[in-house]
């Protein structure tokens, strides 16, 4: 009788320890990349402040997507991540994203939490970084966001 009365927290205790390895696995075993990112709208009154981002590297060259999309990133000349390979179909190691006009993005890229306070000053700066850790799965973890220096 005493092992079943065990058995409920050790389950419990291992999915938490499932769920923090799978968020810093990226992190582990991926690569780190930097983007470069321009913010807008940093408020919601229901979640706190956010920092919304879009990258203007993030573009699809070559080929109009429309929809879902598929792709990879590399690190560019400028040392800010660039698109390296887009397809319209699934591909492993590749960011789950979708396509607006020539513009990419990824639902883990658009929305940066921030300390309370921060998000104005991140929006009035106008020319950010965000840097991530993407793993070779193609699961994107943000890591900081931070004031660009050009």
């Amino acid at each position: 009788m005493k092992l079943k009365s065990w058995i409920l927290p050790i389950l419990m205790t291992l999915f938490i320890v499932i769920l923090v390895a799978a968020f810093y696995s990226a992190s582990w075993f991926g690569e780190q990349y930097t983007l470069r990112a321009e913010p807008f709208d940093p408020f919601d009154p229901f979640y706190g402040e956010y920092v919304m981002l879009q990258y203007p590297d993030l573009n699809a060259v070559g080929g109009t997507y429309e929809g879902d999309i598929y792709f990879t990133l590399t690190e560019g000349p400028e040392g800010f991540a660039v698109i390296d390979e887009i397809s319209e179909n699934p591909f492993f190691g590749a960011i789950s994203g979708y396509s607006y006009g020539n513009r990419l993005t990824a639902p883990q890229l658009e929305q940066f939490y921030v300390e309370q306070g921060l998000g104005p000053q991140l929006e009035s700066a106008v020319e950010l970084q965000v840097t991530i850790d993407v793993a070779p799965w193609g699961t994107i973890r943000p890591v900081s966001i931070a004031e660009r220096e050009e």
